[in-house]
């Protein structure tokens, strides 16, 4: 119905979401409850535009009311889910002592949804490969075909034997279990003067599409992704550093369209109560390693010295967990970006993946490689 691919390039799924006039609201919220009802009914959805289809099939009803009950002003960032603390704190996998975290680093981690930093690589393996770093954000990505920071280890080698560093993997492992694999991983450049990055947080990476999700977790009530965050320069407290909400993995938040916040294209405000929240920063220096659940509300400050900041990360699921499922093709809502799939793959980080959910890469050629048992 032509009313409900309006509704679909009005709203959510826009490259600047913002507050919508009343005009456009008129015409979104009855198709919105259409749709809802069209759900609910379990109606035909092959007739359907592509778009349609996913948000029937991917959208929770909490999603939906949560839309139409503000009138369009507010939504999940999203896919809601509310972490389960697990029975057991023993850590996942035995590995070397140099990494081992303690049983009051594995409970922090659980209880704040973060942990570090620890030290990964040495002040001189950075500043050599700085450069290196400033390099690729102006070249085009071989796997995309533009200019981008996203998903450089798929082919530049010592970015790639970084992330395999046991400083970084065993102390993933001992979270997450002992197959990992790489999805996505991303160069961060804060420049002099370069603005903070709002809080924000992510479950299943809804937040980028905000059709479908990247990942396919099995229960989103576990921690099913973790984040290593590596500090390539200084990022003391005046450089920008990370900023973490400690203890708000526990669910999802909403949103609130416009206003003066920004991420990246986006303008929106994240729903928590700033007043009492317990906002952490952790400053990291060069070469060490910050490990953290996307869905622990994080952000960074402003940089407000004259000294760039660069860090580079790493996003890890075990091996059971599905990534872009049949799709050939993705986009970015918050920064524009359109990604097609056809050179991209999961990489494995460390064991096996005895499971084969998704496309991958085998990296294993690249030079420097050196994957961690």
């Amino acid at each position: 119905p032509a009313s409900l691919v309006d509704c679909r390039t009005i709203y959510p799924v826009n490259l600047q979401p913002k507050k919508r006039p009343l005009w456009q609201r008129v015409i979104c919220l009855p198709a919105l409850t259409l749709l809802v009802a069209y759900k609910a009914l379990h109606l035909p959805r092959r007739i359907l535009p592509r778009a349609l289809r996913l948000i029937l099939t991917h959208w929770e009803y909490s999603m939906f009311w949560m839309l139409i009950r503000s009138g369009l002003n507010r939504a999940y960032i999203d896919q809601p889910c509310v972490f389960r603390m697990p029975d057991s704190l023993a850590p996942k996998v035995s590995v070397d002592p140099d990494f081992q975290l303690t049983p009051e680093q594995i409970r922090s981690f659980y209880e704040d949804g973060f942990v570090g930093p620890f030290d990964a690589f040495t002040r001189e393996d950075m500043a050599d490969f700085r450069d290196e770093m400033l390099a690729m954000e102006s070249t085009v990505s071989q796997t995309y075909g533009f200019q981008t920071p996203r998903d450089r280890h798929l082919e530049n080698p010592r970015l790639w034997n970084y992330m395999q560093s046991p400083a970084i993997t065993e102390r993933l492992a001992q979270l997450l279990g002992p197959d990992l694999l790489v999805w996505r991983s991303q160069l961060f450049y804060k420049g002099p003067g370069s603005p903070a990055i709002q809080f924000h947080q992510a479950s299943t990476f809804m937040v980028e599409d905000y059709l479908a999700p990247a990942i396919y977790p099995s229960d989103r009530s576990e921690i099913f992704q973790l984040t290593a965050w590596i500090g390539a320069a200084d990022a003391p407290t005046e450089n920008g550093c990370l900023k973490f909400v400690r203890g708000s993995h526990e669910k999802i938040r909403t949103i609130r369209f416009g206003g003066e916040e920004g991420f990246y294209n986006a303008q929106f405000a994240l729903e928590f109560d700033r007043e009492n929240a317990d906002i952490v920063s952790v400053p990291a220096e060069s070469g060490q390693v910050i490990l953290f659940a996307e869905r622990c509300i994080h952000g960074s400050g402003p940089n407000t010295t004259d000294r760039h900041r660069l860090a580079f990360n790493l996003r890890v699921i075990p091996t059971n967990v599905p990534v872009y499922t049949g799709i050939n093709r993705y986009r970015s809502v918050y920064n524009g970006g359109k990604y097609h799939l056809d050179k991209w793959g999961v990489a494995l980080l460390r064991g096996e993946d005895r499971f084969q959910l998704s496309r991958s890469v085998d990296l294993s050629g690249l030079p420097l490689s050196r994957r961690a048992a």
